[in-house]
């Protein structure tokens, strides 16, 4: 009996002891090192949210040249010998903005002005997207350390004026986001309202080539600085996850020494 009451009394010790030193190292060098990660993640925040408003604002005016490229091709009203059945006429006009080309009766894609039995070629405006790549464990907002994963829950995030900075990337995507709308293949030919639109919609195009080269420089520079600021999440999530492991362990470890007393 005096050697189960001895050696039950040593494991109380260890126990103890391994209590007092992670108490210590959770109150002292743990809580330093957190504090520090705090403050390097917070800084790489800032850049981060700098050039994602950067883009953002850029994207804004995509998308919007977008939406008048397409009400300006997507008039259904206009006098039959407006619309052509040629898709070469939809690419040409269009561009690289329209997808999804064919042909098929006007009024089966809203032309009103023709025929039942007349043909338009026509094709489909996407938005494009301007997303992140998130971590939402690592988010400061959202920090989770419940569980083992840091990355786990990951995924796409549209970027908006609300979480700017957000995430581990910045992806910008051309035409992956939702229909914007139908525009049809629009020709000179017999159309008094053609050469306005032609007009509006080249200059439109332009805009749009130009804006959209430069989202991109900006999306190259966030993944640049992103992965910076998602390292530096890594190393903050770490040390409040071995913090919180700490500080379970001691509660655990008080549980088992007031046991072992009772049979010391």
């Amino acid at each position: 009996m005096s050697g189960f009451a001895s050696t039950t009394l040593s494991v109380s010790e260890s126990l103890t002891r391994l209590n007092t030193n992670q108490n210590s190292a959770v109150a002292t060098p743990v809580k330093s090192e957190i504090g520090i990660s705090s403050e390097t993640v917070a800084k790489w925040i800032v850049p981060s949210q700098a050039v994602d408003n950067l883009a953002l604002g850029l994207f804004n005016k995509i998308t919007q040249r977008q939406l008048d490229v397409a009400t300006k091709g997507g008039n259904t009203g206009l006098a039959s010998a407006c619309y052509s059945a040629d898709t070469a006429v939809v690419t040409t006009l269009y561009g690289d903005l329209v997808t999804g080309v064919g042909v098929t009766y006007g009024p089966l894609v809203g032309v009103v002005g023709v025929g039942t039995t007349t043909n338009v070629a026509f094709g489909v405006i996407n938005y494009d997207t301007l997303q992140a790549y998130n971590y939402p464990n690592l988010e400061a907002d959202t920090l989770d350390i419940s569980g083992n994963n840091p990355m786990e829950g990951e995924g796409y995030v549209n970027i908006t004026s609300s979480n700017i900075g957000i995430g581990a990337s910045t992806i910008y995507t051309a035409g992956a986001g939702s229909s914007v709308g139908t525009v049809y293949a629009l020709q000179s030919s017999g159309c008094a309202d053609y050469t306005g639109i032609a007009a509006s919609i080249t200059s439109l195009r332009s805009q749009y080539d130009t804006e959209s080269a430069g989202i991109v420089t900006y999306a190259a520079d966030a993944n640049v600085i992103k992965g910076y600021k998602h390292a530096a999440q890594l190393e903050y999530w770490s040390l409040n996850k071995v913090s919180n492991n700490m500080t379970v362990g001691v509660s655990s470890n008080t549980s088992v020494i007031s046991l072992l007393d009772q049979y010391s």
